[in-house]
């Protein structure tokens, strides 16, 4: 599919993502939107409408495996907290997306930042009434947060070549995956 330029396509993969679809991030990544007077306040408000709808879906699933799980030790904790980090790294590829509008962006990244920093004082606030293995949850709850945000999102290139110009790190040793 080629990368949207159009307020109806943006629309569509807007769409996508708000329900869920996070291979629509790589399309709109790669697209651009020049904003006119006819359609920016209708763009603004459908990308902040399914930025809202992406952040409520997040914070029900975070509040699910709380409720769900019964944490019996500190690992099971530290389990939902990296789950809860991981599922928030497509919000924070979306609020980056280079098609935004800078002041678009720069908003969701201010409130994503300070919608985590709320969750994680709640979690706090919570962790601190426990007795019992209260010093490591507080470490734990240290490492929550978003991930340093990614400035764009990369592509991944099909190369069937590897890379002999590869940099091998001071111990000589190589981890492939």
């Amino acid at each position: 599919m080629a990368a949207p330029t159009t307020y109806s396509e943006w629309t569509n993969l807007l769409e996508k993502f708000g329900d869920g679809d996070d291979t629509a991030l790589e399309e709109l990544s790669k697209g651009s939107f020049t904003v006119d007077a006819g359609t920016a306040s209708r763009f603004y408000s459908r990308v902040e409408e399914v930025y809202k709808k992406r952040k409520q879906s997040w914070l029900d699933k975070f509040q699910r495996s709380f409720q769900l799980q019964n944490f019996k030790t500190e690992d099971d904790f530290e389990i939902a907290l990296r789950n809860g980090k991981q599922n928030l790294s497509s919000l924070s590829k979306f609020v980056v997306l280079k098609g935004l509008p800078e002041d678009l962006r720069k908003t969701l990244k201010k409130d994503l930042e300070d919608f985590v920093a709320e969750i994680k004082k709640s979690l706090k606030d919570n962790v601190s009434k426990i007795s019992s293995g209260r010093e490591k949850m507080l470490i734990l709850l240290s490492t929550f947060g978003l991930n340093d945000i990614p400035e764009e999102i990369k592509t991944e290139k099909k190369n069937s070549k590897l890379n002999t110009n590869e940099i091998i790190p001071p111990t000589g040793r190589k981890i492939i995956f």
